[in-house]
């Protein structure tokens, strides 16, 4: 386990009982069905979606082509960043790619609980530097590494995606044709 996410569980597990009960007042659980969507272009995102089971997948589409920019496993916060800091209307979907449960945490009622109580602020601001360090180390990899080397990457560090995912998601997530995709894998298995 990535030791910044270990550090956020282990102060999510202490919190008070009296905060926690707070917090999770607000939290719904919901199931999505394979292929229905979380969030639609042109809606606010106004809340956290755990992922307690599933998986789902952010994109945006472009010149009529969906790009995916995020995959959410187990325990994965599903979010529009953008939308849902500055509460205006996203230009991504949140899409369940299998059937989903999720817990929903309501932004206001968040907002509520993390104003009254400086460690539920402290795991805020934990889960947005988090979230920032890895989207740096993405970029670094677009910008540093070519798609065999963005291929094995992924391989060696999320094999989940590799092994459970359609090529044309990975394609996506890698942002390669599946002709240079197919390419790739076809030189990995004979070599």
């Amino acid at each position: 386990m990535n030791p910044y996410i270990k550090r956020i569980k282990d102060l999510s597990n202490h919190l008070d009982p009296h905060v926690l009960d707070e917090l999770e007042g607000g939290f719904v659980d919901k199931h999505f069905s394979k292929g229905s969507f979380l969030l639609r272009s042109g809606q606010i995102c106004k809340s956290h979606l755990l992922v307690k089971s599933g998986i789902a997948r952010k994109f945006y589409k472009h010149k009529d082509k969906e790009i995916t920019t995020e995959i959410y496993f187990h325990d994965d916060v599903a979010i529009s960043m953008d939308s849902y800091i500055m509460q205006k209307p996203a230009d991504v979907y949140i899409e369940a790619l299998t059937d989903l449960e999720v817990t929903i945490i309501d932004s206001g009622r968040f907002g509520k609980v993390k104003n009254k109580y400086a460690e539920v602020m402290i795991l805020d601001k934990m889960f947005i530097e988090y979230y920032a360090v890895w989207f740096e180390q993405r970029l670094k990899e677009f910008q540093t590494m070519d798609a065999s080397e963005r291929y094995l990457h992924l391989f060696e560090k999320e094999p989940m995606i590799v092994q459970l995912l359609p090529v044309t998601i990975i394609a996506s997530y890698l942002n390669v044709s599946l002709e240079t995709l197919s390419r790739i894998r076809s030189k990995l298995a004979s070599g």
